[in-house]
């Protein structure tokens, strides 16, 4: 999955710079982000927070249809209650949050009026962890920090619209990656972000000139 990801973003990205009218912007926004769980002991534990994002993209247009890979900035974090690690945590509330380097690649069809137009998007992102925090900690447990992935991936789709260069977007981001591995390792216990995965609800502002 990692692989056909990577390979329909690059694909999408060369056809998009291969024809078409091309613009940048800048853009910066809100997420509300959460994990998901099919444990059902945790489902009621875990608790979305709003954090941010900014960056930059690239869009190239034709024919109704838009490409727009970014290169985004973003903060996630969930409050995890009650959360119990063998020798770590014992019923204690913790805020998971992460600083991430995402690129998505957005595949927009849209209907043009007057100066602006209105679309539709869905497209693949990749996420490189950049840091991870627990409680507002960098530095905390080792065996459990050696236990977290770092990289991330999963689709997306929303609606947006454009009127005068300015582009108001929003989009659902549904992560397909685990957050950390099976076990803790060096504890041999069981790690419960193995079945952790994001889900995002972002808004954002872009500027295209």
């Amino acid at each position: 999955m990692k692989r056909i990801a990577c390979v329909l973003m690059a694909l999408m990205t060369v056809i998009s710079v291969s024809q078409a009218q091309l613009k940048f912007g800048i853009k910066a926004g809100a997420n509300v982000s959460s994990l998901s769980t099919d444990m059902s002991s945790m489902v009621d534990q875990v608790k979305n927070a709003t954090n941010y994002q900014f960056g930059v993209l690239l869009q190239a247009k034709a024919l109704g249809f838009a490409v727009q890979p970014e290169v985004l900035y973003v903060v996630k974090s969930s409050m995890i209650k009650n959360l119990t690690i063998s020798g770590l945590y014992s019923g204690a509330d913790v805020e998971y949050k992460t600083q991430n380097i995402e690129v998505p690649v957005n595949l927009q069809y849209g209907i043009g009026f007057g100066l602006g137009r209105v679309y539709l998007q869905a497209g693949p992102y990749v996420s490189f962890v950049a840091s991870t925090l627990l409680d507002g900690e960098k530095n905390f447990n080792e065996n459990l920090k050696n236990s977290m992935n770092t990289f991330d991936y999963g689709v997306g789709a929303g609606v947006g619209a454009e009127l005068l260069g300015f582009q108001l977007s929003v989009k659902y981001d549904w992560g397909m990656g685990k957050l950390g591995d099976a076990t803790i390792s060096g504890l041999t216990v069981d790690n419960p972000f193995n079945d952790m995965k994001n889900r995002t609800l972002n808004v954002s502002l872009a500027y295209l000139f």
